[in-house]
């Protein structure tokens, strides 16, 4: 319960307050102690057993007569201003969060956090926390649903978060150098210890991937991973920027393509119908893809034999010989070799890894190998799709997260497969425990507005652009924080909103060191 011990009364509540903004004045000897973002709680004498506590924002100076609308001759003449003259004043405002039921009958008797609706009386008392450890005891969390990054910035209080609402998705944002990928690892570290499964693409390799033993995690390099068939036929004619059935041509055969070498390699991938429009297909032996998988010279690769069945399948489709120049001339010159060379590397399936990361707590995707924005794409929406799978195949929540870092680069509006496959598991994951953490620099240009309006629960700091903010105060309840607000903070210090919050309005946290 509240001690007057673990509070320092810092003003009194000034005329005008409501349920939701109360203006203050500031004792003159405790001016200097106040801060913006300072946790406070107002005692009414008129309410017993409850307090209505918030955040103190706008700290603002007054003098009587230095106001802003009338000159005066000390303007001119500042050495005439004489400290004895000077008569300033403090104000500031508490932006309520809640109401804390202390068993008082204003609330019934209970002691608990609840949405207050009470406007404290002109006169009532304002006390800066000290503490705020025992605001934990009147959340009514369970020990075994929460977790911890980090502690209020004045206070140390471990905010208390609610990870039952984890599956609502996740997103942190804030520019170069404020640490989001450390605010990551923390909470990758508190969410494994909830028993929720995640798979880390880590997308330059340095972030995560040196970190593996921390997080006793398994790292899987993105070159052995297979790409979905009909995600790498998508991929293919992204690059070659075709269209209608000349695009459809290209897709239906590096489909079968794709398939026939991973079933050469070991896969079970049923190609009967492929060879229907591709009979080169049905004629190529195994020991024929290996030998070309191998070998790898300009003239015998298995770009080149891709090219074959393009044009065997080009016939077959009765396409003009020069469509089919032309096509062949567009995957020469705009398809990156290692598309095809590297296929028969790949050697595990994305269920693989849904199965690794089930099993074995964290996976960690080095996606360093790829030298291609695109693949690395197409690596991501072939895992995510793969979740998916697993959920039809269960029937039930997996408790699985897709740990995004570099989003910009995979949930924009331009990312392709990857970002439709993130975006379909922000709308649809949650009820099936199968949801995404994405941390980026930028939010209105770099995250596809299917992602960022289904982020349950947002950690940001400064962030790149102006508009950035205003674009998640229409997703979330950001109280009001501003652009200044953000411009004072420091490294690994991020507001928390939103639903794993459980006073829901931002809180501002220094995240533990990694």
């Amino acid at each position: 319960m509240l001690h007057l011990s673990d509070a320092v009364e810092v003003g009194v509540v000034l005329s005008g307050a409501s349920s939701s903004l109360v203006p203050f004045m500031l004792r003159r000897d405790r001016e200097l102690e106040v801060r913006e973002e300072d946790l406070a709680v107002i005692v009414d004498p008129h309410v017993e057993g409850y307090y209505v506590l918030g955040v103190i924002r706008w700290v603002t100076k007054y003098e009587p007569f230095l106001k802003r609308s009338i000159h005066n001759i000390y303007a001119e003449n500042p050495e005439a201003l004489d400290e004895e003259i000077v008569m300033p004043f403090a104000n500031a405002y508490v932006e309520v969060y809640a109401g804390v039921c202390n068993g008082g009958e204003y609330c019934g008797g209970t002691k608990s956090v609840d949405s207050n609706t009470y406007a404290p009386t002109p006169g009532s008392r304002v006390y800066k926390l000290r503490s705020a450890d025992w605001l934990t005891d009147y959340l009514g969390l369970g020990r075994d649903s929460t977790i911890s990054v980090g502690s209020h910035k004045y206070t140390g209080w471990r905010l208390p978060l609610d990870s039952r609402w984890t599956s609502y998705h996740v997103g942190v944002f804030g520019a170069t150098g404020t640490g989001k990928s450390r605010l990551i690892l923390r909470l990758l570290r508190e969410l494994r210890s909830s028993g929720f499964s995640l798979i880390v693409f880590d997308h330059s390799g340095v972030d995560y991937a040196p970190r593996a033993g921390e997080l006793d995690a398994r790292i899987v390099r993105s070159g052995e991973i297979r790409i979905n068939p009909v995600i790498y036929a998508s991929t293919v004619s992204r690059y070659l920027e075709i269209s209608g059935y000349q695009r459809d041509a290209v897709e239906l055969v590096a489909m079968c393509f794709a398939m026939k070498v991973y079933r050469d390699g070991g896969g079970r991938y049923d190609v009967e119908d492929c060879s229907e429009i591709v009979p080169a297909l049905k004629k190529q032996s195994q020991s024929s893809l290996a030998s070309y998988a191998s070998q790898g010279s300009s003239n015998n690769d298995l770009r080149s034999l891709f090219l074959q069945y393009l044009a065997t399948a080009a016939r077959r489709l009765n396409m003009r010989f020069e469509t089919v120049n032309k096509i062949k001339l567009f995957v020469r010159l705009r398809v990156p070799e290692h598309l095809f060379t590297s296929l028969a590397m790949r050697k595990l399936e994305p269920s693989d890894i849904i199965a690794m990361a089930l099993r074995e707590g964290v996976v960690i995707i080095d996606l360093s190998d790829e030298q291609d924005i695109e693949i690395k794409r197409a690596i991501v929406a072939s895992i995510a799709d793969a979740g998916w799978d697993e959920i039809r195949r269960r029937g039930e929540p997996v408790n699985l997260g897709l740990v995004v870092d570099e989003a910009q680069n995979y949930a924009c509006e331009y990312c392709g497969e990857a970002g439709r496959a993130l975006e379909t598991i922000a709308r649809e994951g949650r009820k099936w425990g199968y949801f995404i953490v994405v941390a980026s620099q930028r939010i209105s240009r770099d995250i596809r507005p299917g992602v960022r309006s289904n982020l349950g629960t947002v950690f940001f700091s400064k962030l790149q652009s102006t508009g950035d903010l205003q674009e998640l105060s229409g997703y979330l309840d950001l109280g009001r924080v501003n652009e200044a607000s953000l411009a004072m903070l420091g490294r690994r210090e991020f507001y928390v909103a939103g639903l794993m919050n459980p006073l829901r309005r931002p809180i501002l946290l220094k995240i533990d060191k990694v």
